[in-house]
């Protein structure tokens, strides 16, 4: 969820009587940037976090892991839907990438964002065809508003057609419209009226999800796991169950870690851990002593309540011994959970979870 702006105000804009914007050549054709700066946070994807250095990435690759991040998951969202979102990314980044920036810490480090929700969540991998396909399905028109790439705000906002303040798309307002059947030049126009839709120029080339990060230019100098002879590494991403996900429900996790060491290693601890609204922490689980055979393998699945609605960050921690640190970057994860349905529970506990949950394995 993009925090950038200000909040939506419920401001009245005119509902969907209002044509679609045409695409229009510009009489300079507008290219993209090649390439967009990524300043990386610790804790990953903590938008209070230190920053540990910065990414170079191909502009096209960053909107495609963006929209995965913040249009997520794939199974809530329509390819219109997507669509929408795959503009409004791309033009937050643009501008961004095109003007001063607006944190100092970022700016010190020479960077043109930062990879949380102080401008767009971002992290080191993508959902797959259907973002790709949404992003490249529109890299060649943008949005403007007098003539100008402009701030496309968005938040996450509820599943409906309510009124939009002008000034920010709402991520659940773009799946209801696609729903009813707009398509996402008639989206973008409702979230942001008088947008023109331009020409682009095609700069960026990366075209498919096998598209890989350019070299950084700021190597990485964040805490790493203790690896020795042994190397304990995570295998894609976490897999969390199907959403949308709301308040009093039960998330599960599934991640899988090899050993792509030489060496027999044995980790003291593994956690999964999720942090949500008010830098509340909860333990998806943990696994004591953990040994794997070089090149072997295993699953681990862990669950836990989720007792606050907002957004949640997770990522995979290891130790040894008094060390603690982020597994291989963590293998970050974020989604949002909407606020109970029906009746109300008690109120969430203050702090993090003491209990200590056990994570299930599987060879």
């Amino acid at each position: 969820m993009l925090t950038a702006g200000a909040a939506a105000t419920g401001t009245q804009v005119a509902t969907g009587t209002t044509a679609a914007p045409t695409v229009s050549a510009a009489s300079a054709t507008l290219t993209p940037p090649a390439t967009i700066r990524v300043a990386r946070r610790f804790p990953a994807n903590d938008p209070t976090g230190v920053i540990v250095g910065v990414d170079t990435v191909d502009f096209r690759t960053y909107c495609v892991r963006v929209l995965s991040h913040e249009w997520a998951p794939p199974s809530a969202f329509s390819d219109e839907a997507l669509r929408a979102g795959a503009l409004a990314v791309k033009d937050y980044a643009w501008y961004w990438a095109t003007h001063p920036t607006k944190l100092p810490d970022v700016a010190a480090w020479g960077a043109d964002v930062d990879d949380t929700t102080n401008y767009q969540e971002y992290m080191d991998w993508d959902y797959g065809q259907r973002y790709w396909d949404a992003v490249n399905s529109t890299w060649g028109t943008t949005m403007t508003r007098d003539g100008q790439i402009f701030q496309a705000s968005y938040y996450a906002g509820v599943y409906s057609g309510a009124p939009a303040d002008g000034s920010h798309m709402t991520q659940w307002g773009s799946q209801y419209w696609a729903a009813q059947g707009r398509d996402h030049q008639w989206i973008v126009d409702y979230y942001y009226p008088g947008v023109q839709l331009v020409d682009a120029a095609s700069a960026s080339a990366a075209t498919t999800a096998s598209a890989a990060i350019t070299a950084s230019s700021t190597p990485w100098t964040g805490p790493e796991a203790p690896k020795g002879a042994a190397r304990l590494d995570v295998i894609g991403p976490v897999q969390l169950s199907p959403g949308p996900y709301r308040q009093g429900e039960t998330l599960t996790a599934n991640f899988t870690l090899r050993n792509d060491g030489a060496q027999t290693g044995t980790w003291a601890i593994v956690t999964l851990v999720a942090r949500g609204p008010g830098d509340q922490e909860r333990d998806l689980g943990s696994a004591t002593q953990v040994t794997l055979k070089a090149g072997a393998y295993r699953l681990f699945t862990g669950s836990v309540r989720l007792d606050l609605a907002g957004r949640w960050h997770g990522w995979l921690i290891v130790g040894d011994g008094d060390t603690l640190a982020l597994l291989d970057g963590g293998a970050p994860f974020q989604l949002v959970v909407g606020e109970r349905a029906a009746t109300t529970g008690p109120p969430a506990p203050v702090g993090r979870q003491s209990q200590v949950r056990q994570l299930s394995t599987s060879q």
